[in-house]
């Protein structure tokens, strides 16, 4: 078709043919005679489209062709912008609405709407009616009104163009009509241009024909359904079903009807189906939590027993438990803390650690090392019983277990704070303090923050009294006189050379290294120190930490 004759078809009212342009204008002396009996008024020509009053009219190139005449309203077949394809579209509508299928279609359509509920009879009209807004005006195919509703219908047998599709949509939404396409070729499944163009533009993915094989007015729906599948899988499918208008929702947002709101029911199966994972993840968790649990009781247990074995056979040693502690992560020994309940409970108004020494004897003396360095085992050491004792000085009044010294040293590596009233019980003379000077090495022990020192302090106790020696201006440890300096300075060279740069520093820096100078009347100390720095050991760095931190201010 050319692009001058945009216009394929043009009824004649006074014969009531149909004339096609292409046809009519094809031979000149045919195109000239039209020509002539249209300005004798022997024809009288309408759009078919329109229904306006057209001219014939010849181009530049002497091309006739139908025209609208001027002034006259909106039709689509004036817009310049339409390719030849769109043209050629909009062509075959025009000639399938004078089909016998189009007009079979619009006549069933009409005639079974007057038996549906709700639609005013006198209302359908087909064919016949235009709907006019302002300067617009378009011709449905069918168009009736449905309770408070206007509904139009157009019968599609042959491609439609986007434009014309878009152009009836935007007409009939702005003035609130609901405009349903009859689409009686269409192939759901296919996947030409037309058929994406119709399922992009309809948002609910319903698409209908007449259900001719009811008397009763049907609609033959075709719309995609979605579902979730047994292993939470969302699946769309297209499926098909005959419905009657009573059945079909109306979208005022968009002026479209549907049967199944696809879009609606996917969000809320997506959502379902969000819900089914995350609580699989939680069955998952929960499941995984529960092994995890049953895992950690298994080996608590299993401890739990073993302690109890233990407790009534009175190994020598708790090492086999102590390894299984050892294995435990930090949710399992949570649990072991949970079932243990140490910390906070009391026995007969005494708190577990406090009990188990009052009633220990020496076969218990094996699990009260255990729990003492299980540090793993939440346990308060530092809690009174009822009549105010302490750990500590249950230590000291039980008189059926030896060597509490060790006991004592891991108390405080557990974080025991000495009392004043636990020096009461230390000054006199009982089992514990078979060492002289005990009560000091536990006061020095008392200023550890890092209470995993403890046993470096008895162990290295003569070389800590030098430095407490040395910090309080007073001799601690040995049995010299207050005024002995000299002879402590040359102990201290003579026995512990190895760590004498750390012990000259501390004469130096607690204020004693003057006072070594003017006491050294005859040299002595001058004399060993001349020796030791001529023949200086290697200097051991096993208590730098230990000194450290009992000492910072050397540093």
């Amino acid at each position: 078709m050319s692009k001058e004759r945009s216009i394929p078809l043009a009824f004649d009212k006074i014969s009531g043919e149909i004339l096609e342009a292409d046809q009519v204008f094809h031979e000149k002396k045919d195109a000239f005679q039209v020509r002539k009996q249209f300005h004798k008024d022997e024809i009288e020509l309408y759009c078919c489209e329109c229904e306006q009053k057209l001219n014939v009219s010849t181009s530049k190139f002497d091309r006739l062709h139908f025209k609208h005449q001027p002034k006259s309203d909106y039709c689509i077949l004036k817009d310049e912008d339409l390719s030849q394809e769109e043209l050629a579209k909009i062509a075959n509508i025009i000639k399938s609405k004078e089909s016998d299928r189009h007009k079979e279609l619009k006549n069933k359509i009409a005639q079974r709407l007057t038996k549906v509920e709700g639609v005013k009879a006198d209302s359908i009209t087909v064919d016949n009616k235009f709907i006019i807004k302002g300067g617009d005006k378009r011709r449905p195919d069918v168009y009736c009104q449905y309770l408070d509703k206007e509904l139009v219908f157009e019968i599609q047998l042959s491609e439609l163009s986007l434009r014309y599709i878009i152009n009836r949509s935007d007409f009939y939404r702005a003035h609130g009509m609901f405009l349903i396409w009859i689409l009686d070729n269409f192939d759901i499944h296919g996947q030409s241009q037309f058929e994406k163009d119709v399922k992009y533009l309809t948002e609910y993915q319903n698409f209908f024909k007449l259900d001719e094989n009811h008397e009763e007015f049907r609609f033959m729906c075709d719309y995609k359904y979605v579902f979730l599948t047994h292993d939470n899988k969302l699946i769309t499918k297209w499926t098909q079903k005959t419905v009657e208008l009573r059945e079909i929702n109306f979208s005022y947002d968009s002026y479209q009807i549907y049967y199944y709101n696809f879009g609606l029911n996917k969000i809320k199966l997506e959502e379902k189906r969000s819900q089914i994972i995350e609580a699989e993840k939680e069955a998952e968790i929960h499941k995984i939590e529960q092994e995890k649990v049953n895992t950690a009781t298994r080996k608590v247990n299993e401890i739990m027993d073993k302690i109890k074995e233990f407790r009534e056979t009175h190994p020598n040693n708790y090492f086999p438990i102590s390894r299984l502690i050892k294995n435990l992560d930090d949710y399992e020994i949570s649990i072991l803390n949970k079932i243990l309940n140490l910390k906070e409970s009391m026995k007969k108004g005494k708190p577990p650690i406090n009990s188990w020494i009052s009633r220990a004897t020496q076969q218990d003396w094996a699990f009260l090392e255990f729990i003492l360095n299980a540090n793993s085992i939440d346990l308060e050491v530092n809690a009174l019983d009822h009549n105010g004792i302490s750990a500590f000085q249950e230590l000291i009044l039980n008189k059926n277990i030896k060597n509490t010294m060790v006991l004592a040293i891991a108390l405080f590596e557990r974080g025991y704070n000495l009392r004043t009233d636990d020096e009461q019980f230390l000054v006199e003379p009982n089992q514990m303090t078979n060492k002289k000077y005990d009560l000091e090495l536990f006061r020095i022990a008392n200023r550890l923050v890092n209470r995993e020192l403890t046993h470096s302090i008895f162990a290295r106790s003569s070389l800590i009294f030098i430095f407490e020696s040395l910090k309080t201006g007073q001799i601690v440890g040995f049995s010299y006189k207050p005024t002995e300096w000299i002879a402590f300075a040359n102990n201290a060279i003579e026995h512990y050379q190895e760590y004498w740069s750390f012990i000259e520093l501390g004469f130096k820096r607690f204020g004693i290294w003057e006072k070594l100078t003017l006491l050294d009347k005859k040299g002595t100390f001058q004399k060993k120190l001349s020796n030791l720095n001529d023949n200086l050991p290697a200097q051991n760095s096993d208590c730098d930490e230990l000194i450290k931190a009992l000492y910072p201010e050397l540093f």
